[in-house]
């Protein structure tokens, strides 16, 4: 329901493994912690509890949009009095919400489905609907894993055969200090 440290620690990493101008990545565990002072391999890989590996690819701004979108169907449409929580669609995994970093958005859920995403930015700019962006995600996405046909479709830049929580483990070593506040690169309307 709101942008997380957490989270916003994975898209570091795909960002910086990859090269990436944007990240998309979702929340596996709602249960996750990170805990002050020093940080385990363990902790690191509590986080990411999948085999996932690393791909890099080539999306427009359009399709960024379009999977934003797609992310954003996770909510039912907005109805006064309701509880976040119960805005929540019981259909839909908590894994294949995703968020993105590398970008500035809105998801206003009064708007109807498909056209939720408003305010969309990159670099503090309205994002250009047919700019390329090097996009960085996870092989369940490249394969279209939670209904993102636009990862399926899309031309591939780069793919790791290391399991992103490596990466994760790797990238915290040489960067001891974990952010412990997020990025609030995006929310949530009402």
């Amino acid at each position: 329901l709101r942008d997380t440290a957490i989270i916003d620690l994975i898209h570091r990493v795909q960002l910086d493994a990859g090269k990436a101008d944007i990240s998309f990545a979702a929340a596996f565990t709602l249960d996750a912690t990170l805990p002050a002072g020093d940080v385990t391999v363990r902790d690191l890989a509590a986080l990411y509890i999948y085999e996932n590996t690393l791909a890099v690819v080539e999306l427009t701004g359009a399709e960024v949009k379009s999977a934003l979108e797609h992310a954003a169907g996770y909510f039912r449409p907005y109805q006064a009095g309701l509880t976040p929580s119960e805005l929540i669609d019981p259909a839909i995994p908590g894994y294949n919400f995703d968020t993105a970093e590398g970008v500035e958005y809105t998801l206003d859920l009064r708007r109807p489905l498909g056209d939720r995403v408003v305010d969309l930015r990159f670099g503090g700019a309205p994002i250009d609907p047919a700019r390329r962006f090097r996009v960085a995600i996870n092989n369940y996405r490249l394969n279209g894993g939670g209904g993102y046909r636009m990862f399926r479709n899309a031309r591939v830049i780069d793919q790791a055969n290391q399991e992103i929580r490596e990466l994760m483990i790797d990238w915290v070593r040489r960067n001891p200090e974990i952010a412990s506040t997020p990025s609030d690169n995006w929310r949530i309307l009402p």
